[in-house]
């Protein structure tokens, strides 16, 4: 077993040996799907442990000899992302295990983030209202690109904000796809594909995304909405055929 600490958490060090044998009953399941997320407190603090699922052959042979593995990068990347200012959970540990010489078992933990808004609020509803909220996740997005973070999986499920001090914070989970590279205007307005299906919600966005950054808006906007509207009509077509298939079994079980 390969342990990674944070120099910060070596009072959790007797505890992170322990984790994989602990996991299944350690803290709270708050997700189960194709990897596994628990909460758990410690002294006072609460952290977040994801364990991720099991690589297929092909990958397990990458991420051995070729590639970091997904728990390693969520860590290292949180480091890199705190060191350039920019908010993510602070990361306590990375465990990799081997089987048969393969990287087969992994897990990542973070502090948990107190932040209790979600940008997945935005996924429907509109603009009127939360014009604020939308401008400052603009100029949170303009430091990302500018700071060269190309990050991949850009949903309103991985970014959660709050208010406190006067502003509007924002912090950024599921770090293992990401990129530090410079970006290009294509690169940076294709990220704002996944956040929101919300149509009138990505053209404000957008748009104040392009003033802040002295590009023209309407065009800004045009550009963003063709990958926008790729993706959303596949996820549509993709849910009308699992929405299918469910009716044909329940055709066959009544």
């Amino acid at each position: 077993m390969k342990l990674v600490l944070n120099p910060s958490y070596r009072r959790l060090e007797k505890l992170m040996e322990t984790l994989p044998l602990s996991f299944p009953t350690l803290g709270v399941c708050i997700y189960k799907g194709r990897n596994e997320l628990r909460k758990f407190s410690c002294e006072g603090k609460e952290y977040v442990v994801k364990n991720y699922k099991v690589p297929i052959f092909i990958n397990r042979i990458a991420y051995t000899f070729f590639r970091p593995g997904k728990a390693r990068r969520a860590y290292e990347y949180a480091l890199k992302l705190r060191a350039m200012g920019i908010d993510t959970p602070e990361p306590v540990a990375y465990i990799e295990i081997k089987e048969g010489g393969l990287l087969c078992y992994s897990y990542f933990v973070s502090e948990c983030c107190p932040y209790p808004h979600l940008m997945r609020e935005f996924d429907n509803g509109g603009v009127a209202g939360r014009e604020a909220v939308l401008k400052a996740f603009a100029a949170f997005t303009v430091n990302l690109h500018e700071k060269g973070v190309f990050h991949l999986d850009y949903s309103s499920g991985n970014i959660l904000f709050d208010r406190y001090d006067g502003d509007i914070h924002f912090s950024i989970l599921d770090l293992n796809r990401m990129r530090f590279v410079p970006m290009t205007p294509k690169m940076c307005l294709s990220n704002f594909t996944r956040f929101s299906r919300d149509e009138e919600v990505v053209r404000y966005v957008v748009a104040e995304y392009a003033r802040l950054r002295g590009w023209d808006p309407g065009a800004s906007v045009e550009a963003a909405l063709v990958p926008h509207r790729e993706f959303w009509s596949r996820i549509a077509r993709k849910d009308a055929r699992r929405d299918a298939r469910r009716r044909r079994r329940e055709s066959l079980t009544s």
